[in-house]
C-alpha cells in the first residue's frame, strides 16, 4: 500500500509566515531578518500578512542567505524541529482531528500546498514496517539538502504529536553521502542512520498507522478538510507561465532542454512562448540556465557523480562545457566546490 501527496509537480507559492521558524533562528542569533529579508526582495509586511505568498525565488533566496549566515550545516534538523502541528493552522487541525495517523496522512497529503514544502511525501507500507519518504519536486539549488533535512524531521514532528505519543525510528536512510553533522541526525532519530541511500526516508512500525488519534473526531476533521480542499484550489491557481516552463523543463529528460522542444510541448510556438515569458520579465535562457545551476549545486554537494555525469545529465555535450558554465553562474570552478567540502569533513584518524 502506498500514499502520495498529491503534487506531482512544484508548489507555485507558499504563505509567507512559513518564514517564521527561520525568523526566530536569525534572532536568536543577533541577525536582523529584516536585512536578510531585503537581500531576498521579500517586504517586511510579509511576515505580518497570513495571505501573503512568496514566489520560490523569494523563499529559496532568503532560505540559501540564512544557510550562509548562521553557517550551520544541521540547519535542516534544528528548523524541521520547530514545525509543530499548530503551525500549520486549519490543515494542522484537519490532522489531528482525524480518525488514525493514515487518514490524517491523507489529509495532510491531499492538502500538502498548504504546508511549505517543495517535495512529494510519500508514504508506504511494506510488511511491518512503514516508510515515509521525500521526493524533491523541482531544483532547488544550496537550499536542497536542508529541504529534505526539515521536511524528515518536521512530518515525524508532526505525526507524534497527532498521534499523543512518541514514533520510534528503525531506520534512517538518505541519499547524500556522509555529511559532517552525521551525529545530529542518529541524535534525533535515535536509530541507524545509512548514507548513499537509493532513497530519503525513514521507517517506524506500520501497525502505529492504524492507532486512534489522541483527539481524533472524524466528523470535525471532514469539515476541516473541505475547508482545506478550497484553500488549495486557490493557491493551485497562482501559477506563473514561467512556472509552467519551468516545470516542463524539470520533467523534460535531459537530452531535449531546447526552446523548441518545450514550446512543443505546450502547443504553442517558440515565439509564443518567448512573448509570454518576456511579458513577465522573463525568458527561456534565464529559465533554462537557473535550473542548471541549482540542479549543479545540488549534485556537487549531494552526490558522488563525477563532473562528466553532472554534465551529460545537465545536458551540456561534455565536463569542459559544463565548467565554463559553471564558472560564469558562480565564479568559481565546480571542483572547488567539492574540495571546500571534503576539507570541511572531520578526521576519522
Amino acid at each position: 500500500m502506498e500514499i502520495r501527496s498529491s503534487l506531482s509537480v512544484p508548489p507555485a507559492r507558499h504563505l509567507g509566515y512559513g518564514l517564521n521558524p527561520l525568523i526566530t533562528l536569525l534572532k536568536e542569533h543577533g541577525i536582523d531578518p529584516l536585512l536578510v529579508m531585503e537581500k531576498a526582495s521579500i517586504p517586511e509586511e510579509a511576515l505580518d500578512s497570513p495571505t501573503y505568498q512568496l514566489t520560490p525565488q523569494q523563499e529559496l533566496s532568503f532560505t540559501s542567505e540564512v544557510i550562509r549566515a548562521l553557517n550551520k550545516p544541521e540547519l535542516g534538523l534544528i528548523v524541521g524541529s520547530r514545525y509543530h502541528l499548530s503551525a500549520y493552522g486549519l490543515l494542522g487541525l484537519a490532522v489531528m482531528t482525524s480518525e488514525n495517523l493514515i487518514a490524517g496522512m491523507q489529509v495532510l497529503y491531499k492538502n500538502i500546498l498548504m504546508t511549505w514544502t517543495y517535495m512529494q511525501w510519500i508514504t508506504a507500507i511494506c510488511d511491518e514496517r512503514a516508510y515515509v519518504s521525500l521526493e524533491p519536486l523541482r531544483d532547488l539549488g544550496d537550499s536542497h539538502q536542508y529541504m529534505i533535512d526539515r521536511g524528515l524531521v518536521a512530518s515525524h514532528i508532526i505525526f507524534k504529536e497527532a498521534l499523543g505519543r512518541d514514533i520510534p525510528v528503525q531506520e534512517v536512510f538518505l541519499r547524500q553521502p556522509e555529511p559532517v553533522y552525521a551525529d545530529e541526525y542518529r541524535r534525533y532519530f535515535n536509530c541507524p542512520v545509512h548514507f548513499n541511500a537509493v532513497e530519503n526516508c525513514y521507517v517506524f512500525d506500520s501497525s502505529l498507522l492504524y492507532e486512534p488519534l489522541l483527539q481524533a473526531e472524524p466528523e470535525t476533521a471532514r469539515i476541516y478538510d473541505s475547508q482545506c480542499e478550497k484553500i488549495c484550489a486557490q493557491l493551485a491557481r497562482n501559477y506563473t507561465f514561467s512556472d509552467v516552463v519551468r516545470n516542463q523543463i524539470l520533467s523534460s529528460p535531459r537530452e531535449i532542454f531546447t526552446l523548441e522542444t518545450i514550446a512543443d510541448q505546450l502547443g504553442m510556438t517558440a515565439r509564443t512562448v518567448q512573448r509570454k515569458l518576456s511579458q513577465e520579465d522573463s525568458s527561456y535562457k534565464s529559465i533554462l540556465e537557473d535550473v542548471r545551476k541549482n540542479l549543479a549545486v545540488e549534485y556537487l554537494q549531494t552526490t558522488s557523480f563525477t563532473l562528466e555525469e553532472i554534465a551529460v545529465r545537465l545536458g551540456y555535450a561534455d565536463s569542459s562545457s559544463f565548467c565554463h558554465a559553471y564558472k560564469r553562474w558562480t565564479g568559481v570552478n565546480p571542483g572547488e566546490l567539492r574540495n571546500a567540502q571534503a576539507s570541511d569533513k572531520p578526521s576519522r584518524n
